[in-house]
């Protein structure tokens, strides 16, 4: 039996793909900074000019830097902020292995629903929920009527077949 991934995991593996050379290449360069008294000196030099800071930088880069790294790292030189190397590296460690996911909402209906219908239930899930929600829309015609709502561990039944079961609850109770 094969186990199909679901979206999530493809888009969580893409991410992790994503940032793994960004964290490795500032690791690199973090031990580069830190292991080199007389570069520390140059970076923070006052008279040097930021590409003259940059040349020297990139002198004592390990192999493999992309380009992109090479610009971010010109922009933290430009800023004044090389120093912030080693925060903005947890900050991302942390973004990675926080994985931001997003909030899941489950729309249940026992009729398809139209487009302008599907945009005014974005709509209003998106004021109440957040804009941080991926909607999924089903229909189970045994619903018979209205609409059965789950967002991460709400739920709201505005189900027909929901109010009936209540009302059988509420009646047996008695």
């Amino acid at each position: 039996m094969s186990v199909q991934a679901r979206p999530q995991d493809y888009a969580a593996a893409i991410y992790d793909l994503a940032l793994e050379p960004w964290l490795k290449q500032l690791s690199s360069i973090q031990q580069a900074v830190k292991s080199d008294a007389a570069l520390r000196a140059d970076l923070h030099a006052p008279g040097l000019s930021t590409q003259e800071k940059l040349a020297r930088l990139s002198q004592a880069l390990p192999a493999g830097v992309s380009g992109e790294m090479r610009k971010f790292l010109g922009t933290l030189l430009e800023a004044g902020q090389v120093d912030q190397l080693d925060a903005i590296l947890l900050e991302l460690d942390r973004l990675a292995q926080r994985r931001p996911e997003r909030t899941l909402a489950h729309v249940t209906t026992a009729v398809p629903l139209t487009e302008a219908e599907k945009e005014a239930m974005r709509a209003k899930l998106t004021q109440r929920f957040g804009s941080d929600l991926e909607i999924q829309f089903e229909v189970d015609a045994s619903l018979l009527g209205g609409v059965y709502l789950r967002v991460g561990d709400q739920v709201i039944d505005g189900s027909v077949a929901g109010k009936l079961a209540a009302l059988r609850d509420h009646l047996t109770a008695q």
